[in-house]
């Protein structure tokens, strides 16, 4: 009995060794297969979008070339869609705006304005598509471009002249050894009678700002101060205040407000030929810096300090306490 049973199981052992040898081989193959399976799934379709033509766009299935704005126009929204891939334009104000260069910005650049006060003037206009361009006017003079400002020219004494003003150059006189003493004793003067003068208004302010806070009453200082100063949010402001000073007087203000000169350098230098936006961000710099928290009260105070007095009445007038929480005034405006 017991070798019948060995003998059945030695006939049985090749039957099985036939069974598990495809199995054997179909497992040899599954680490090949999963490699391949892994490699297909990680490759993926790069999509590239032409230059300054088209600009990539994610979406939830994958980038999207979507067409860019032409000069003079920017985007309304940024993104298009794959059976869409125009992106929806709007033009420029003309004269007031304007984009040079194919976009998908969302708005326009600002023209920039050539300020008779610095000696400036229009020599092409700002069209949709090209901003303005300034030059100096006649008298006067820039020897560093871009120019922010020019400076009057130089007049000879006696009609001297060795050359003549340009706009890049100023006036050459021809030297004379024996100089009367009204060439270098008039401007003496001047400066003289200019810083009397600058006495005289700061004095006058700080008398003005001494009878205001003598005509409190006891006890009423802190409300009278909230109510001529409140804390209030001045971002919506900014740009009427910018509008009231000129650039040397907004930079003057910022520093005696203790905004660091390399900030003051990077909103010069990042805004060039701008006299607007340069005065707008120094502005927005500082009120960054100092917060809501008696920004108001130390605009004007400082500006009295500094003998921007007249300054700091047209201010107050804009920024009534009236219409500190009527935004909607503001805007129509």
């Amino acid at each position: 009995m017991t070798g019948k049973l060995l003998l059945y199981l030695l006939t049985l052992c090749p039957a099985c060794s036939l069974i598990a040898r495809p199995l054997l081989e179909n497992d040899s193959h599954r680490p090949y297969n999963k490699h391949f399976a892994v490699k297909r799934i990680s490759k993926r379709d790069s999509t590239t979008c032409q230059n300054n033509v088209q600009y990539p766009f994610n979406t939830s299935t994958g980038i999207i070339c979507c067409s860019s704005c032409y000069p003079g126009s920017v985007a309304k929204n940024i993104g298009c869609t794959k059976t869409d891939p125009i992106t929806k334009c709007k033009s420029c104000t003309e004269g007031k705006e304007y984009m040079d260069k194919m976009n998908h910005k969302t708005k326009c650049l600002r023209c920039n304005d050539c300020d008779r006060e610095h000696g400036l003037e229009v020599e092409t206009n700002c069209t949709a598509v090209k901003n303005v361009k300034c030059k100096c006017r006649p008298g006067f003079f820039c020897n560093s471009p871009p120019c922010q400002h020019c400076d009057p020219c130089d007049t000879c004494e006696n009609g001297a002249v060795l050359e003549k003003c340009t706009e890049t150059q100023n006036t050459k006189c021809e030297r004379k050894e024996n100089v009367p003493w009204y060439t270098w004793g008039i401007p003496i003067v001047i400066v003289i009678l200019i810083a009397v003068a600058v006495l005289i208004i700061y004095f006058i302010c700080k008398r003005r700002n001494n009878s205001r806070e003598y005509e409190i009453p006891p006890g009423d200082e802190e409300n009278e101060m909230e109510l001529m100063y409140p804390d209030m949010d001045l971002t919506p402001w900014i740009p009427d205040i910018a509008e009231e000073m000129k650039l040397e007087e907004v930079m003057q203000l910022v520093r005696k407000l203790r905004l660091s000169s390399i900030r003051i350098d990077a909103v010069i230098n990042n805004n060039n030929n701008d006299v607007t936006e340069q005065k707008i961000k120094l502005l927005e710099c500082w009120y960054q810096e100092k917060g809501i928290k008696g920004a108001f009260k130390t605009l004007i105070t400082t500006l009295n300090r500094l003998g921007f007095c007249a300054i700091a009445d047209r201010i107050q007038q804009k920024i009534k306490p009236e219409t500190i929480n009527s935004p909607a005034i503001h805007g129509n405006n």
